[in-house]
């Protein structure tokens, strides 16, 4: 399910950047036409002339900052040498400070305690893992082209257990079960079973 979204000008932007802001500072419940308006400094009218509803804005959210984290790690990715070293990095990004990642799980977790309120976001989520499962997968077929990582490795298999390592520790540093340090040594601990390098 794709979002259309309007066309993304500097006040559409703006506004998306403002409730991109409420929602990691004050949750997907605590989203207002209203104050979504003044942090962006519009009026509510103009925002309601864009999103019709509060259901429909979290939705240009969500999809707006999934499409700048895509362009976000597409840039850091395209520096690194080799598939090993990228699927490193894409992985790492997520538990770390400070990176556009970061704000992107925080919507993300907004986004999945809304789903019984807005079935309209499942489809949204879905396609979101289904495009970072694709990605982590062609990571390690890189990886495997290159020579940077074993040939016996099974793209497919590594990366949804790779996905699933990366989401059970981001959920572990988000409920502050474990720092930030453990998170990224135990990030790279899953990384090096699933794909020994060659």
């Amino acid at each position: 399910m794709t979002v259309s979204s309007p066309p993304l000008s500097e006040r559409v932007a703006a506004i998306l950047e403002a409730a991109c802001r409420v929602v990691v500072r004050e949750g997907a419940h605590g989203l207002r036409m209203a104050g979504v308006a003044e942090e962006a400094g519009v009026s509510k009218a103009l925002v309601h002339y864009y999103f019709y509803t509060r259901q429909e804005l979290l939705r240009h959210v969500f999809a707006y900052s999934e499409e700048r984290l895509d362009d976000a790690v597409d840039r850091d990715l395209s520096r690194l040498p080799s598939g090993a070293a990228r699927l490193e990095r894409a992985l790492v990004i997520s538990v770390e400070a400070g990176t556009p990642f970061r704000e992107m799980r925080a919507l993300w977790n907004e986004v999945w305690s809304s789903f019984r309120f807005d079935g309209a976001l499942r489809p949204l989520a879905e396609e979101s893992y289904g495009r970072w499962l694709d990605r982590i997968v062609e990571l390690v077929e890189e990886g495997r082209a290159d020579g940077s990582l074993t040939a016996s490795v099974d793209p497919a298999e590594a990366g949804r257990r790779l996905i699933a390592v990366a989401e059970g520790i981001d959920s572990l540093l988000y409920l502050g079960l474990v720092g930030r340090e453990e998170a990224h040594e135990l990030l790279l601990g899953g990384l090096r079973r699933e794909t020994p390098p060659a």
